[in-house]
């Protein structure tokens, strides 16, 4: 089909398509497992003998990405019809539009993310108020004090103990103690780390137009302290992915200036060009902080232990 034109309109309700449907009933694909929202498929891109194929759907988009191949193999649904059939991009979206999809393509997944969601929530923050009763606030200060950072009572951290893996964790509420959707943990004695809820931005608010926002919490608190400065409010991804979030993030806290340093690997730079293209977007002034690049070390957080 030549010169076809599609609008953005027809390209965004494309992105909103039931993928888990769409692949399961055009491309006779089987679901081989279920988590946090993801569901795992045999790659159709290649052979294996592990499901790495996730197919997800995120702020109502559909997006696939095969883990066992190249950083490339990932997209949306018109690059899933582009890769699988070997076309380009006019001829997927005539094999999409030559379908009709009944009302349920856009409604059951959505409906089963958001049931999804909320219940990851409840589990974070059931698990959050047992840990507050137990807690140790000398154990979870002195974490952070070893690190170089100091601990600020509101961030509201909280040993967990994990008895099955047997391991200790300091649990972060994210993105506030007051509002959180999730627990960021990372393990008080090793380099372990997970995430238990619904994963988001974690926030420390001051009395500040200023944010700075890293991919961690402790790169936001060694932030701090490199570019002293304990009156900007602080802001970590928590994860590179997370990024996407950053536009509910600036529209609801509209700040004068974002102070960006992300980490200094292939993800970050994915993740600090996204995170550009979003500010810019507002009339937020950009400052980015690079003094980890120039030292050649990953992250603000191992910047601050170089210069210890």
């Amino acid at each position: 089909m030549k010169g076809i034109s599609v609008s953005d309109g027809d390209k965004r309700l494309l992105k909103q398509l039931d993928l888990n449907r769409f692949v399961q009933e055009h491309l006779d694909m089987k679901p081989r497992g279920r988590s946090g929202g993801i569901t795992y498929y045999f790659s159709p891109l290649r052979k294996e003998t592990r499901p790495s194929f996730a197919i997800e759907c995120y702020h109502g988009e559909w997006r696939w990405r095969d883990w066992g191949g190249d950083d490339e193999d990932r997209g949306d649904i018109i690059e899933l019809v582009e890769r699988v059939h070997r076309v380009k991009f006019p001829e997927a979206v005539r094999i999409l539009l030559s379908h009709e999809y009944p009302a349920a393509y856009y409604e059951r997944e959505a409906e089963t993310e958001k049931r999804d969601r909320e219940a990851k929530t409840a589990y974070a923050r059931w698990l959050y108020t047992k840990l507050l009763k137990v807690n140790n606030v000398d154990t979870v200060a002195a974490y952070f004090r070893e690190r170089g950072v100091a601990y600020h009572f509101p961030i509201g951290s909280a040993l967990y103990n994990d008895f099955k893996e047997k391991k200790v964790y300091i649990a972060t509420p994210a993105p506030t103690p007051w509002d959180l959707t999730a627990l960021e943990c990372r393990e008080i004695k090793g380099d372990a780390k997970k995430t238990l809820g619904a994963g988001s931005l974690w926030f420390f608010e001051r009395d500040s137009k200023k944010i700075l926002i890293t991919e961690s919490i402790l790169d936001c608190l060694a932030g701090e302290v490199l570019l002293d400065d304990r009156e900007m409010s602080l802001c970590a991804l928590n994860s590179a992915s997370y990024v996407n979030q950053l536009t509910d993030f600036l529209e609801e806290h509209n700040p004068d200036e974002v102070w960006l340093a992300t980490d200094n690997d292939k993800a970050g730079m994915k993740a600090r060009d996204k995170a550009i293209e979003m500010i810019s977007r507002t009339r937020t002034q950009i400052v980015l902080v690079e003094d980890h690049f120039r030292a050649g070390v990953k992250d603000l957080h191992g910047l601050l232990a170089a210069n210890s």
